[in-house]
């Protein structure tokens, strides 16, 4: 007797279990609301390319600047004239320094250009507050939005 009363029960409560779960029948009688997705306006990303191509450009140029410097170094060391040998030093250490400083310069350019790019994010506001809009019946006139 006690098995059939258990299976009974079991039996009551699995046929009549789709009505209780969730409040199928409240959840059916209204449409879900929409809510409309929020897209970031599209960005201009010109400094980073302007950034990149001049970083790039400095590269570049840093190559030929490079051997004209050592063009320089090897004038300096085949001077035989005292009185020009320094002025040939202070050519070379001239040019040497503007190749290096092209390299370094188009590094740090083309690292901008990269966190320009890719990284860096345009400040928005992380918490707003809405007073006095109405969206539909079901809205709050002072809504905080974070």
């Amino acid at each position: 007797m006690r098995r059939f009363a258990a299976a009974t029960l079991i039996a009551g409560a699995v046929l009549t279990s789709p009505t209780w779960a969730a409040c199928a029948f409240a959840q059916a009688a209204s449409p879900f609301e929409v809510v409309p997705r929020s897209t970031a306006p599209a960005r201009s990303h010109w400094a980073a390319y302007t950034c990149a191509v001049a970083g790039a450009g400095l590269l570049a140029a840093s190559f030929p600047l490079r051997d004209a410097a050592d063009r320089r170094y090897s004038d300096y060391l085949s001077e035989t004239d005292p009185t020009r040998i320094g002025s040939r030093w202070n050519d070379s250490v001239r040019a040497d320094r503007i190749a290096n400083g092209s390299l370094l310069a188009g590094e740090a350019l083309i690292a901008t250009a990269v966190w320009l790019r890719f990284v860096h994010r345009p400040r928005t506001a992380p918490v707003a507050l809405v007073i006095g809009t109405v969206h539909g019946p079901a809205s709050c006139a002072v809504s905080l939005r974070f």
